[in-house]
Protein backbone atom coordinates (compact mmCIF):
# COMPACT_ATOMS: atom_id res chain seq x y z
CA UNK A 1 0.00 0.00 0.00
CA UNK A 2 1.30 3.44 -0.88
CA UNK A 3 1.85 5.83 1.98
CA UNK A 4 -0.20 8.50 0.22
CA UNK A 5 -3.24 6.26 0.27
CA UNK A 6 -3.38 6.65 4.03
CA UNK A 7 -1.27 9.69 5.01
CA UNK A 8 -1.21 8.41 8.56
CA UNK A 9 0.88 9.57 11.52
CA UNK A 10 2.54 6.19 11.37
CA UNK A 11 4.59 6.57 14.53
CA UNK A 12 1.78 4.81 16.33
CA UNK A 13 2.37 1.72 14.28
CA UNK A 14 6.00 1.11 15.10
CA UNK A 15 7.15 -0.51 18.28
CA UNK A 16 10.50 -2.08 18.97
CA UNK A 17 9.48 -5.33 20.58
CA UNK A 18 10.42 -8.96 20.84
CA UNK A 19 8.32 -11.30 18.72
CA UNK A 20 8.78 -13.87 21.48
CA UNK A 21 7.51 -11.59 24.23
CA UNK A 22 4.59 -12.75 26.34
CA UNK A 23 1.37 -10.73 26.59
CA UNK A 24 1.59 -8.12 29.31
CA UNK A 25 -0.68 -9.22 32.11
CA UNK A 26 0.93 -6.61 34.38
CA UNK A 27 0.10 -3.66 32.15
CA UNK A 28 -2.87 -1.65 33.38
CA UNK A 29 -4.04 1.28 31.31
CA UNK A 30 -7.09 3.24 32.43
CA UNK A 31 -10.05 3.53 30.10
CA UNK A 32 -9.59 7.30 30.14
CA UNK A 33 -6.04 7.03 28.80
CA UNK A 34 -7.00 4.32 26.31
CA UNK A 35 -9.76 6.55 24.96
CA UNK A 36 -7.38 9.48 24.60
CA UNK A 37 -4.84 7.32 22.75
CA UNK A 38 -7.55 6.18 20.36
CA UNK A 39 -8.61 9.75 19.59
CA UNK A 40 -5.38 11.72 19.87
CA UNK A 41 -5.31 12.28 16.10
CA UNK A 42 -8.79 13.79 16.01
CA UNK A 43 -9.49 17.50 15.88
CA UNK A 44 -8.81 19.41 18.08
CA UNK A 45 -6.74 17.06 20.26
CA UNK A 46 -4.09 16.66 17.58
CA UNK A 47 -2.73 20.17 18.15
CA UNK A 48 -1.37 19.18 21.57
CA UNK A 49 -0.94 15.41 21.29
CA UNK A 50 2.50 15.40 19.71
CA UNK A 51 4.04 17.42 22.58
CA UNK A 52 2.35 15.88 25.60
CA UNK A 53 3.53 12.32 25.03
CA UNK A 54 5.16 11.99 28.46
CA UNK A 55 1.78 12.56 30.09
CA UNK A 56 0.00 9.63 28.46
CA UNK A 57 2.65 6.97 27.76
CA UNK A 58 5.46 5.19 29.54
CA UNK A 59 8.77 6.25 28.07
CA UNK A 60 12.46 5.35 27.85
CA UNK A 61 14.94 8.21 27.99
CA UNK A 62 17.78 8.80 25.55
CA UNK A 63 20.24 10.56 27.84
CA UNK A 64 22.42 13.46 26.71
CA UNK A 65 25.75 14.64 28.15
CA UNK A 66 27.96 17.71 28.32
CA UNK A 67 29.50 19.51 26.59
CA UNK A 68 26.61 20.69 24.44
CA UNK A 69 27.24 21.20 20.75
CA UNK A 70 26.76 24.96 20.56
CA UNK A 71 25.14 26.17 17.35
CA UNK A 72 25.95 29.80 16.43
CA UNK A 73 22.85 31.91 15.97
CA UNK A 74 22.18 35.06 13.96
CA UNK A 75 18.49 35.39 13.29
CA UNK A 76 17.02 37.14 10.27
CA UNK A 77 13.58 37.54 8.76
CA UNK A 78 12.28 35.02 6.24
CA UNK A 79 12.45 37.47 3.36
CA UNK A 80 11.63 35.10 0.50
CA UNK A 81 8.58 33.68 -1.22
CA UNK A 82 7.48 30.26 -2.36
CA UNK A 83 4.91 29.11 -4.90
CA UNK A 84 2.05 26.72 -4.27
CA UNK A 85 -1.10 26.03 -6.28
CA UNK A 86 -0.15 28.70 -8.79
CA UNK A 87 0.08 31.46 -6.15
CA UNK A 88 3.05 33.20 -4.59
CA UNK A 89 3.23 33.11 -0.78
CA UNK A 90 5.31 34.98 1.75
CA UNK A 91 7.62 32.58 3.56
CA UNK A 92 5.90 32.96 6.92
CA UNK A 93 2.55 31.98 5.36
CA UNK A 94 3.73 28.40 5.80
CA UNK A 95 3.42 28.70 9.58
CA UNK A 96 -0.37 28.92 9.72
CA UNK A 97 -1.08 27.33 6.34
CA UNK A 98 0.55 24.07 7.40
CA UNK A 99 -0.22 24.03 11.15
CA UNK A 100 3.35 24.65 12.27
CA UNK A 101 4.36 24.38 15.94
CA UNK A 102 8.10 25.01 15.56
CA UNK A 103 10.43 25.94 12.71
CA UNK A 104 14.22 25.99 12.55
CA UNK A 105 16.37 27.06 9.60
CA UNK A 106 20.12 26.40 9.65
CA UNK A 107 22.50 27.56 6.93
CA UNK A 108 26.27 27.02 6.91
CA UNK A 109 25.95 25.45 10.40
CA UNK A 110 24.38 28.62 11.84
CA UNK A 111 20.83 29.07 13.09
CA UNK A 112 19.29 31.91 11.14
CA UNK A 113 15.63 31.42 12.05
CA UNK A 114 13.93 29.83 15.07
CA UNK A 115 10.24 30.16 15.85
CA UNK A 116 7.83 28.48 18.28
CA UNK A 117 4.06 28.68 18.05
CA UNK A 118 0.99 27.49 19.93
CA UNK A 119 2.62 27.80 23.37
CA UNK A 120 5.60 25.62 22.46
CA UNK A 121 9.12 26.71 23.39
CA UNK A 122 12.75 25.60 23.21
CA UNK A 123 12.22 23.04 25.99
CA UNK A 124 9.20 21.39 24.33
CA UNK A 125 9.78 17.76 23.35
CA UNK A 126 8.00 17.06 20.08
CA UNK A 127 7.09 13.61 18.86
CA UNK A 128 8.77 12.80 15.58
CA UNK A 129 6.13 10.42 14.24
CA UNK A 130 7.59 8.44 11.33
CA UNK A 131 10.75 10.54 11.27
CA UNK A 132 11.76 7.96 13.88
CA UNK A 133 12.27 5.48 11.07
CA UNK A 134 15.22 7.57 9.89
CA UNK A 135 16.75 7.17 13.35
CA UNK A 136 16.52 3.41 12.78
CA UNK A 137 18.50 3.84 9.59
CA UNK A 138 21.18 5.74 11.49
CA UNK A 139 21.39 2.99 14.11
CA UNK A 140 21.83 0.35 11.42
CA UNK A 141 24.78 2.37 10.11
CA UNK A 142 26.26 2.60 13.60
CA UNK A 143 25.83 -1.14 14.17
CA UNK A 144 27.62 -1.78 10.88
CA UNK A 145 30.46 0.50 11.96
CA UNK A 146 30.63 -1.26 15.33
CA UNK A 147 30.77 -4.69 13.70
CA UNK A 148 27.49 -5.71 15.33
CA UNK A 149 25.78 -6.10 11.94
CA UNK A 150 27.93 -7.61 9.21
CA UNK A 151 26.05 -6.40 6.14
CA UNK A 152 22.68 -5.00 5.08
CA UNK A 153 22.50 -8.10 2.91
CA UNK A 154 22.30 -10.28 6.00
CA UNK A 155 19.04 -12.20 6.38
CA UNK A 156 16.69 -10.82 9.00
CA UNK A 157 16.32 -14.21 10.68
CA UNK A 158 20.06 -14.23 11.44
CA UNK A 159 19.30 -11.69 14.15
CA UNK A 160 15.62 -12.45 14.82
CA UNK A 161 15.36 -16.24 14.44
CA UNK A 162 11.78 -16.25 15.81
CA UNK A 163 10.65 -14.96 12.41
CA UNK A 164 11.55 -18.19 10.60
CA UNK A 165 8.46 -19.36 8.76
CA UNK A 166 6.90 -15.88 8.74
CA UNK A 167 6.69 -13.43 5.86
CA UNK A 168 10.08 -12.09 6.96
CA UNK A 169 11.86 -15.39 6.41
CA UNK A 170 13.97 -14.85 3.28
CA UNK A 171 14.17 -11.05 3.57
CA UNK A 172 17.36 -9.03 4.09
CA UNK A 173 17.96 -5.97 6.23
CA UNK A 174 18.22 -3.94 3.04
CA UNK A 175 14.80 -5.15 1.88
CA UNK A 176 13.30 -3.73 5.06
CA UNK A 177 15.25 -0.45 4.96
CA UNK A 178 13.90 0.12 1.45
CA UNK A 179 10.32 -0.88 2.38
CA UNK A 180 10.57 -3.81 -0.01
CA UNK A 181 10.13 -6.77 2.32
CA UNK A 182 7.27 -8.19 0.26
CA UNK A 183 5.38 -8.93 3.47
CA UNK A 184 1.59 -8.79 3.35
CA UNK A 185 0.76 -5.95 5.76
CA UNK A 186 -1.92 -3.25 5.80
CA UNK A 187 -0.60 -0.18 7.67
CA UNK A 188 -4.03 1.43 8.04
CA UNK A 189 -4.69 1.50 11.77
CA UNK A 190 -7.86 3.59 11.30
CA UNK A 191 -9.71 0.80 9.51
CA UNK A 192 -11.29 -1.94 11.59
CA UNK A 193 -9.96 -5.42 11.03
CA UNK A 194 -6.63 -4.54 9.41
CA UNK A 195 -3.34 -6.00 10.61
CA UNK A 196 -2.16 -2.51 11.46
CA UNK A 197 -5.26 -1.72 13.50
CA UNK A 198 -5.07 -4.90 15.55
CA UNK A 199 -1.40 -4.43 16.38
CA UNK A 200 -1.90 -0.74 17.10
CA UNK A 201 -4.70 -1.25 19.60
CA UNK A 202 -2.98 -4.13 21.39
CA UNK A 203 0.39 -2.39 21.68
CA UNK A 204 -0.17 1.37 21.51
CA UNK A 205 -3.61 1.81 23.05
CA UNK A 206 -3.95 -1.05 25.53
CA UNK A 207 -0.23 -1.83 26.10
CA UNK A 208 -1.04 -5.53 26.28
CA UNK A 209 1.29 -6.84 23.58
CA UNK A 210 4.54 -6.12 21.78
CA UNK A 211 3.85 -4.65 18.37
CA UNK A 212 6.21 -7.00 16.55
CA UNK A 213 4.46 -10.02 18.02
CA UNK A 214 2.31 -9.64 14.91
CA UNK A 215 5.34 -10.09 12.65
CA UNK A 216 5.35 -13.81 13.45
CA UNK A 217 1.93 -14.22 11.81
CA UNK A 218 2.74 -12.45 8.53
CA UNK A 219 2.93 -14.07 5.12
CA UNK A 220 4.43 -13.13 1.79
CA UNK A 221 2.63 -10.93 -0.75
CA UNK A 222 5.57 -10.27 -3.15
CA UNK A 223 9.11 -11.54 -3.61
CA UNK A 224 11.51 -9.65 -1.31
CA UNK A 225 13.01 -6.60 -3.01
CA UNK A 226 10.44 -6.48 -5.80
CA UNK A 227 7.71 -4.12 -4.59
CA UNK A 228 7.69 -0.90 -2.57
CA UNK A 229 5.10 -0.97 0.22
CA UNK A 230 5.25 1.60 3.01
CA UNK A 231 5.06 -0.80 5.92
CA UNK A 232 5.73 0.23 9.50
CA UNK A 233 6.18 -3.37 10.56
CA UNK A 234 9.30 -3.46 8.37
CA UNK A 235 10.75 -0.62 10.43
CA UNK A 236 9.63 -2.26 13.69
CA UNK A 237 11.52 -5.42 12.79
CA UNK A 238 14.63 -3.37 11.95
CA UNK A 239 14.42 -1.77 15.39
CA UNK A 240 14.18 -5.17 17.02
CA UNK A 241 17.06 -6.40 14.89
CA UNK A 242 19.28 -3.52 16.04
CA UNK A 243 18.47 -4.25 19.67
CA UNK A 244 19.41 -7.89 19.18
CA UNK A 245 22.61 -7.03 17.30
CA UNK A 246 23.94 -4.47 19.80
CA UNK A 247 22.62 -6.33 22.85
CA UNK A 248 21.07 -3.31 24.53
CA UNK A 249 17.85 -1.30 24.31
CA UNK A 250 17.94 1.13 21.41
CA UNK A 251 17.33 4.06 23.78
CA UNK A 252 20.69 3.25 25.39
CA UNK A 253 22.41 2.65 22.06
CA UNK A 254 21.19 5.92 20.56
CA UNK A 255 22.28 7.70 23.72
CA UNK A 256 25.80 6.25 23.76
CA UNK A 257 26.45 6.45 20.03
CA UNK A 258 24.68 9.69 19.05
CA UNK A 259 22.97 11.74 21.75
CA UNK A 260 25.95 12.00 24.11
CA UNK A 261 28.86 12.33 21.67
CA UNK A 262 26.90 14.73 19.43
CA UNK A 263 26.36 17.06 22.38
CA UNK A 264 22.59 17.21 22.25
CA UNK A 265 21.23 19.92 24.55
CA UNK A 266 18.36 17.89 26.02
CA UNK A 267 17.41 14.29 26.59
CA UNK A 268 15.28 12.52 24.02
CA UNK A 269 12.84 9.73 24.74
CA UNK A 270 10.93 6.88 23.14
CA UNK A 271 7.38 5.83 23.80
CA UNK A 272 7.36 2.23 25.02
CA UNK A 273 4.56 -0.26 24.47
CA UNK A 274 4.08 -1.12 28.12
CA UNK A 275 5.33 -0.24 31.60
CA UNK A 276 9.06 0.23 32.31
CA UNK A 277 10.81 -3.12 32.47
CA UNK A 278 8.22 -4.64 30.16
CA UNK A 279 7.66 -2.30 27.25
CA UNK A 280 10.14 -1.65 24.48
CA UNK A 281 10.77 1.34 22.26
CA UNK A 282 8.48 2.41 19.43
CA UNK A 283 11.33 3.00 17.02
CA UNK A 284 9.30 3.87 13.96
CA UNK A 285 7.49 6.83 15.40
CA UNK A 286 7.72 7.16 19.15
CA UNK A 287 10.90 9.20 19.42
CA UNK A 288 10.70 12.68 20.95
CA UNK A 289 13.22 15.55 21.12
CA UNK A 290 13.50 19.33 21.24
CA UNK A 291 13.62 21.35 18.03
CA UNK A 292 17.31 22.22 18.06
CA UNK A 293 18.37 18.63 18.69
CA UNK A 294 16.47 17.55 15.59
CA UNK A 295 18.46 20.30 13.86
CA UNK A 296 21.72 18.87 15.18
CA UNK A 297 20.74 15.45 13.82
CA UNK A 298 20.11 17.07 10.43
CA UNK A 299 23.50 18.77 10.58
CA UNK A 300 25.15 15.42 11.28
CA UNK A 301 23.63 14.07 8.09
CA UNK A 302 24.56 17.24 6.18
CA UNK A 303 28.17 16.98 7.39
CA UNK A 304 28.58 13.37 6.24
CA UNK A 305 28.19 11.90 9.69
CA UNK A 306 30.20 14.46 11.67
CA UNK A 307 28.72 16.14 14.74
CA UNK A 308 30.25 18.13 17.57
CA UNK A 309 33.70 17.68 16.05
CA UNK A 310 33.42 13.88 15.88
CA UNK A 311 32.84 11.38 13.10
CA UNK A 312 29.80 9.60 14.49
CA UNK A 313 28.21 7.93 11.46
CA UNK A 314 30.42 6.71 8.60
CA UNK A 315 30.36 9.07 5.62
CA UNK A 316 29.90 6.16 3.23
CA UNK A 317 26.77 5.10 5.07
CA UNK A 318 25.28 8.60 4.97
CA UNK A 319 25.69 8.54 1.19
CA UNK A 320 24.37 4.99 0.82
CA UNK A 321 21.39 5.45 3.12
CA UNK A 322 20.10 8.60 1.42
CA UNK A 323 20.53 7.41 -2.18
CA UNK A 324 17.12 6.58 -3.69
CA UNK A 325 16.37 2.93 -4.24
CA UNK A 326 12.87 3.89 -5.39
CA UNK A 327 13.12 6.62 -8.02
CA UNK A 328 9.46 6.88 -9.00
CA UNK A 329 7.06 9.04 -7.02
CA UNK A 330 4.28 7.05 -8.63
CA UNK A 331 5.63 4.03 -6.80
CA UNK A 332 6.11 5.79 -3.45
CA UNK A 333 2.78 7.59 -3.75
CA UNK A 334 4.48 10.81 -2.59
CA UNK A 335 4.83 13.48 -5.32
CA UNK A 336 8.47 14.51 -5.80
CA UNK A 337 9.76 11.95 -3.29
CA UNK A 338 11.70 8.74 -3.75
CA UNK A 339 12.74 6.34 -1.01
CA UNK A 340 16.07 5.26 0.44
CA UNK A 341 16.99 3.62 3.79
CA UNK A 342 14.06 5.09 5.75
CA UNK A 343 14.84 8.53 4.26
CA UNK A 344 12.90 10.31 1.49
CA UNK A 345 15.17 11.75 -1.23
CA UNK A 346 13.77 14.80 -3.05
CA UNK A 347 13.86 13.58 -6.63
CA UNK A 348 16.06 15.49 -9.09
CA UNK A 349 18.01 17.19 -6.30
CA UNK A 350 20.65 16.45 -3.67
CA UNK A 351 18.14 17.04 -0.87
CA UNK A 352 16.53 14.41 1.32
CA UNK A 353 14.21 14.48 4.31
CA UNK A 354 12.99 12.54 7.28
CA UNK A 355 9.21 12.64 7.13
CA UNK A 356 6.60 12.05 9.80
CA UNK A 357 2.83 12.16 9.94
CA UNK A 358 1.12 15.48 10.68
CA UNK A 359 3.93 17.35 8.93
CA UNK A 360 7.24 16.57 10.63
CA UNK A 361 10.37 17.24 8.56
CA UNK A 362 14.13 17.14 9.01
CA UNK A 363 15.10 18.46 5.59
CA UNK A 364 18.74 18.36 4.48
CA UNK A 365 20.18 19.91 1.30
CA UNK A 366 23.94 19.44 0.93
CA UNK A 367 24.00 21.63 -2.21
CA UNK A 368 23.04 24.75 -0.24
CA UNK A 369 24.28 23.60 3.19
CA UNK A 370 20.77 23.97 4.54
CA UNK A 371 18.89 22.11 7.26
CA UNK A 372 15.24 22.89 8.04
CA UNK A 373 13.27 21.29 10.84
CA UNK A 374 9.51 21.75 10.78
CA UNK A 375 7.29 20.31 13.52
CA UNK A 376 3.54 20.47 13.04
CA UNK A 377 0.06 19.22 13.92
CA UNK A 378 -1.24 19.01 10.36
CA UNK A 379 -4.13 16.95 9.03
CA UNK A 380 -4.13 13.19 8.55
CA UNK A 381 -5.72 11.21 5.77
CA UNK A 382 -6.16 12.60 2.23
CA UNK A 383 -6.07 16.23 3.43
CA UNK A 384 -2.40 15.76 4.33
CA UNK A 385 -1.33 15.75 0.67
CA UNK A 386 -1.82 19.48 0.08
CA UNK A 387 -0.11 20.38 3.36
CA UNK A 388 2.86 18.18 2.54
CA UNK A 389 3.21 19.60 -0.97
CA UNK A 390 3.04 23.20 0.27
CA UNK A 391 5.73 22.38 2.83
CA UNK A 392 7.98 20.83 0.17
CA UNK A 393 7.62 23.98 -1.92
CA UNK A 394 8.57 26.09 1.11
CA UNK A 395 11.56 23.85 1.88
CA UNK A 396 12.88 24.13 -1.67
CA UNK A 397 12.58 27.92 -1.54
CA UNK A 398 14.25 28.08 1.88
CA UNK A 399 17.09 25.98 0.53
CA UNK A 400 17.75 28.33 -2.38
CA UNK A 401 17.27 31.44 -0.23
CA UNK A 402 20.33 33.61 0.41
CA UNK A 403 19.48 35.67 3.52
CA UNK A 404 20.25 39.36 3.62
CA UNK A 405 22.61 40.19 6.46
Amino acid sequence: MKRSALRLPTFVLLVLTSPAAMPIAQAQTSKTIENYRLHMFDEPFRSLANRTIELVFDTAKVENAKPTWILPKTTVELDFTYEFNGAKHKAEDVLEDTDTDALLVIKDSKIIYERYLNRADAATHFNSYSMSKSFNSIMVGLALADGRIQSVLDPVVKYVPELRGSGYDGTTIQNLLEMRSGVNWDDNFFAEGTTGRKAHVAAWVEAKARYTDAARDTNRAHPPGSTFNYNTMDAAVVGLLVERAVKMPVSEYLSERVWKPAGMESYGFYVIDGPPGIGREFTGGGFNAVLRDYGRLGLMMLNQGRANGRQILPAWYVAESTKPSTNSDTETGEPHLGYAYFWWPILHSQAFTALGGEGQFIYVNPASKTVVVKLSHGPVGPAALATEQETLSFLAAASHWEPSR
